[in-house]
């Protein structure tokens, strides 16, 4: 796929398969009931009232948070209406990533996974659409991510920016919304997801060529390029994966580019002011640093709850 026309989310899950099932602790709660023979009948009768108020608010409190996001979601889809079309047409491409990852991790873990793939990509797909640019519905392709083609080119490193920190924003979010999910109901698939969020997102961060993080940078400083190509080749070296060096060959053109002359389009291209530049710098270095700080707060909540979870660029492993 040309580099200037995708975004594109790196899958690094293929090389090691889930276990097809992860423990789930509940914690039950024992209830005694204690009865006073002293006690009148119609003393007993005179509580039950205040008994069935306090069973009824606690039903309140337990659903106020569901009712709180279903509203917020409510609201988001009635903003953003005119992706749905785009996304309804991704329909087969995720059901078919999500019957192989079945047979790899269960339906629960698969289901999840994919899902969060869909809204990183919304990400990218929503801020495209807000740029008026034409895009594809997002296709999904198993053991190498998910992307969604442009139509037409970005017009400035800018919009490029833009575009690309979109679908780490928003697939962060999700990450988030499951961490928060596994906390509030005691769920540990929902935390190793989480993980697998943060890390996913983190990783797509990276500033070298097709990932996010490489069109993130042209609004920062194309030279960032080149660290990031270093990292992503050490990576590939110690953890080795096809997916990693497929990425690493796709990038070499970007990182040509900046040993060779710019024309003048291309030097309007990359023209940002300082407040634009501050604005990506803070958005791009700030969610690396809470991705991090996710990461490391799943990581506590899986071990705590007897869950091991680890990646090394390519899988996660829940047991």
């Amino acid at each position: 796929m040309p580099l200037a026309e995708s975004r594109s989310t790196a899958d690094l899950s293929g090389a090691t398969a889930l276990p097809p099932t992860i423990g789930v602790h509940v914690n039950a709660m024992h209830i005694s009931k204690v009865q006073d023979a002293n006690v009148q009948t119609d003393k007993a009768e005179e509580y039950k009232a205040p008994t069935e108020e306090t069973a009824w608010s606690r039903i309140k409190k337990a659903l106020g948070p569901i009712a709180v996001v279903g509203v917020v979601i409510a609201k988001f889809l009635a903003k953003v209406k005119f992706v749905l079309p785009i996304l309804l047409k991704s329909g087969g491409t995720m059901l078919l990533m999500v019957w192989v990852y079945m047979q790899l991790w269960g339906w629960q873990f698969a289901l999840g996974f994919v899902l969060l793939l869909l809204v990183h990509e919304t990400g990218h797909l929503i801020v495209a659409k807000r740029f008026g640019l034409k895009v594809g519905a997002p296709v999904f392709i198993p053991f190498m991510g998910a992307f969604i083609a442009l139509k037409e080119a970005p017009r400035s490193a800018w919009m490029e920016a833009c575009v690309g920190i979109g679908g780490p924003l928003l697939g962060s979010l999700g990450a988030l919304v499951c961490n928060a999910w596994g906390e509030f109901f005691a769920a540990p698939i929902f935390i190793a997801l989480a993980w697998f969020g943060y890390f996913l997102n983190l990783f797509n961060l990276t500033p070298v060529g097709m990932l996010d993080g490489g069109r993130i940078v042209t609004a920062l400083s194309r030279w960032l390029w080149l660290p990031g190509f270093g990292l992503l080749v050490w990576f590939g070296w110690k953890y080795p994966n096809f997916i990693i060096w497929l990425i690493v060959l796709l990038s070499l053109p970007r990182v040509y580019s900046l040993f060779r002359k710019r024309t003048e389009e291309e030097q309007r291209y990359f023209e940002v002011t300082p407040s634009q530049r501050w604005i990506m710098s803070i958005l791009y270095f700030g969610l690396i640093a809470l991705l991090l700080f996710g990461m490391h707060v799943a990581q506590h909540d899986l071990h705590e709850s007897g869950v091991r979870a680890h990646g090394h660029g390519r899988d996660i492993i829940v047991q």
